[in-house]
């Protein structure tokens, strides 16, 4: 006998966040087709199958809807924040944010959407209170993410972390709503986008990568080969006749011979005058050798 699966009863709380989250989906639809001005509550209450007292019992007109729409805005943005706060890769998580953003805004209605929320801000001070309050919680978030990416030098540390979270929202704001108007794929705008923040970001945060320097070219070693006492005796006669036939003026002054000393007797050093010019003689011709 087969059982049957009961449902788990709802609890008032869960019903009244479904039929919340309901309301908001079909009054999206209206001002996505109209805008805010021009959608009125009765077309609202047609779209989400309710009656008036119903949505009226949720909230108590379109400047209350169109201000929980900013606050649902602000709560998914926080979110998907909170997910990259402790990332270890900066640039791979600014990546991820702007898929998202446009992913989420990839549809022309839905980046309309947005950009009516943000003029209603100007003009309906609640409405504009609550964004401001986003925007702060947003830009605040994502400049502690910059400042821990600088403390891990994943980035440049000389940029200001604040302004560069301001700056980086509004390219994000600008990017989903040049998406709904541009004719290139998303593709080429989102790799483009990535490449320029990648960067901007990381200039200097790394030291630079110190050039190695070439390595020197290898040297054969020379090939000494053994002299033989023939090519001796040759070089030894090359050198003498090149002596002979040098001009003087080339010829190199050689230092004089350092005498040997040689123990002699007193009467070895006894010479004639006839001994000491034909010793004068014989040094000579031997200079000429």
């Amino acid at each position: 006998m087969a059982t049957r699966k009961s449902k788990t009863p709802q609890s008032p709380t869960h019903r009244a966040e479904r039929k919340r989250a309901d309301i908001l989906k079909a009054a999206g639809k209206c001002f996505r087709k109209t805008g805010f001005h021009q959608t009125s509550m009765q077309e609202i209450c047609n779209e989400v199958g309710l009656g008036p007292g119903a949505v009226y019992r949720y909230f108590t007109g379109k400047d209350a809807i169109i201000a929980a729409m900013a606050e649902d805005e602000r709560r998914q943005a926080r979110t998907m924040l909170s997910g990259f706060h402790d990332t270890d890769d900066l640039p791979q998580a600014l990546h991820a944010i702007t898929q998202a953003f446009a992913e989420r805004y990839a549809e022309t209605s839905d980046a309309g959407l947005m950009t009516e929320i943000y003029a209603e801000g100007l003009r309906n001070k609640k409405v504009g209170a609550i964004i401001k309050k986003a925007e702060s919680e947003w830009v605040d978030g994502l400049a502690d993410m910059l400042r821990t990416a600088q403390q891990r030098k994943q980035i440049d540390v000389q940029l200001d972390a604040g302004q560069v979270a301001l700056l980086l929202t509004a390219m994000w704001d600008g990017l989903v709503i040049r998406q709904a108007y541009t004719q290139n794929p998303p593709e080429v705008l989102l790799g483009l986008f990535n490449s320029m923040l990648k960067t901007w970001l990381t200039q200097g945060a790394a030291p630079e990568t110190p050039v190695k320097a070439k390595p020197a070219p290898k040297i054969k070693p020379p090939v000494v080969r053994p002299v033989t006492e023939k090519a001796a005796q040759k070089v030894e006669d090359d050198f003498r006749q090149a002596n002979l036939f040098m001009p003087d003026k080339k010829k190199s002054k050689k230092s004089p011979a350092v005498p040997e000393v040689i123990e002699r007797t007193q009467s070895e050093f006894d010479m004639t005058i006839e001994d000491e010019e034909a010793i004068e003689t014989d040094l000579r011709q031997m200079s000429l050798i």
